[in-house]
């Protein structure tokens, strides 16, 4: 919202997902609790709604949205990696092919307008550690999941702990005047915390059942559904030409591929 800022809404949001995603595991509290699998779930919230989330916002102010959506657009191609390294899991080539045309498909549907910044420029870095982290959050869940299979209480841990250490950044010195909710904002970010909500409680199911390759690419194809939503909602705002048109097709093939072979 145009009174309001990112830094407002990541806190509101999060905060709708704690009592939200707390409220289900108070409803049905789990039988058992895995130590190891609690810490795991600690971890992916930290690397994925705190230190990927920071970075993001960072990287958006550095080198601006279309940018930094981009390279942050490749965090599954970082997730499959990072799962091949750490967890040995197999990857066959239509996996990589599909990820590979959804994560162009994004630089193709984000980068409109934008100004690629020169190698030498350090801030590039922001961005590629952004999409490292949320990269490295999938495969954390993953064990996570492994060890403690209960996805309401995974995306619960996840959330609660990136709320501790997000608490903790805005408590910092100067940051904690630039959260503002208005009323006019405030029922959009209370909405958006449910829908994210429900979004998180899919992925820890969807990887609990997954391998992380095909999960993490497939989660990667929301700039679809956000432009989609945008187009019906935001009509005076967005427009869909040529290169947003084929970064679209491109991301529906790769999840097509993914999804079918």
């Amino acid at each position: 919202m145009r009174d309001s800022n990112p830094v407002t809404g990541a806190m509101v949001g999060t905060l709708v997902q704690v009592v939200v995603l707390g409220s289900l595991v108070a409803a049905q509290p789990p039988a058992e609790i895995n130590i190891m699998g609690l810490l795991f779930f600690v971890a992916s919230g930290i690397l994925a709604s705190t230190l990927g989330r920071l970075f993001n916002y960072t990287s958006i102010e550095r080198l601006g949205v279309p940018m930094s959506a981009t390279i942050i657009g490749s965090s599954p191609l970082f997730s499959t990696l990072l799962a091949v390294v750490f967890i040995r899991e197999a990857v066959s080539v239509t996996t990589l092919l599909g990820t590979l045309l959804i994560v162009g498909g994004v630089a193709v549907t984000s980068a409109k307008g934008g100004n690629a910044p020169s190698l030498r420029d350090s801030a590039i870095l922001l961005p590629v550690t952004a999409a490292f982290f949320y990269g490295a959050s999938s495969v954390t869940r993953k064990i996570g999941m492994n060890l403690l299979p209960n996805s309401t209480l995974g995306a619960f841990i996840g959330t609660a702990s990136s709320l501790v250490f997000f608490l903790a950044y805005i408590i910092g010195p100067g940051r904690l005047g630039t959260v503002k909710v208005t009323r006019n904002s405030g029922p959009y970010f209370v909405a958006s915390g449910l829908v994210v909500s429900a979004g998180w409680l899919s992925m820890y199911s969807a990887i609990a059942e997954g391998s992380v390759s095909v999960v993490s690419a497939l989660i990667g194809t929301n700039p679809l559904f956000s432009l989609t939503l945008s187009l019906i909602f935001l009509r005076d705002t967005e427009a869909l030409d040529r290169s947003v048109a084929a970064g679209c097709l491109a991301i529906v093939a790769g999840a097509i591929i993914i999804t079918l072979f």
